[in-house]
């Protein structure tokens, strides 16, 4: 290991001391002692959002911190996943959409979890017809059941929400 990287695992050595203490002031700021020394850290970055995100309910500087993780780090796995959530959490589907793209294009991520955001996107957006074709996309690249039985159940539930939506549009015509 590198100075650069025990420099790095220092700092989030004492910001987790200092979360395990229940302070998670003193982490952010341990963080940001870290990141004024190492901007470029998609490590740092990473961590600072994960804190801002569950620890500060600091939203939105949760996700610029995960879009600098993911741009100093574009393979970055654990980033995309987190910002997934959060932006599905505060119902920004746009970004979402956008994120899912680009993760699927990084070597080694979890394909399934990307459709099935992109299922929730369109089924969000009332498109059940889309959701349903992005589970079903999922479900052919997953590798484990329980992941099969749940875009089963997002594909019954878009369904089911698919036929009521054009069972009121029938009942406006007649």
């Amino acid at each position: 290991m590198d100075i650069y990287e025990e420099y790095i695992e220092s700092i989030i050595q004492m910001a987790d001391q200092a979360i395990d203490n229940g302070q998670d002031d003193e982490a952010k700021r341990w963080f940001e002692r870290g990141l004024c020394e190492e901007p470029g850290s998609a490590k740092l970055h990473f961590r600072m959002a994960c804190l801002l995100q569950y620890g500060l309910d600091d939203k939105a500087r949760a996700e610029q911190h995960y879009l600098l993780a993911i741009k100093f780090k574009p393979d970055y796995r654990s980033a995309y996943v987190n910002l997934a959530q959060l932006y599905l959490d505060n119902e920004k589907y746009v970004g979402l959409e956008n994120l899912m793209h680009k993760a699927m294009k990084v070597e080694g991520f979890n394909k399934t979890f990307a459709y099935e955001n992109l299922g929730k996107v369109a089924e969000a957006q009332g498109q059940f017809n889309k959701a349903i074709a992005h589970y079903r996309k999922g479900m052919m690249q997953a590798l484990e059941n329980f992941d099969v039985d749940d875009l089963k159940d997002h594909i019954k539930r878009n369904k089911y929400k698919r036929l009521k939506k054009r069972w009121k549009l029938w009942q406006r015509e007649n």
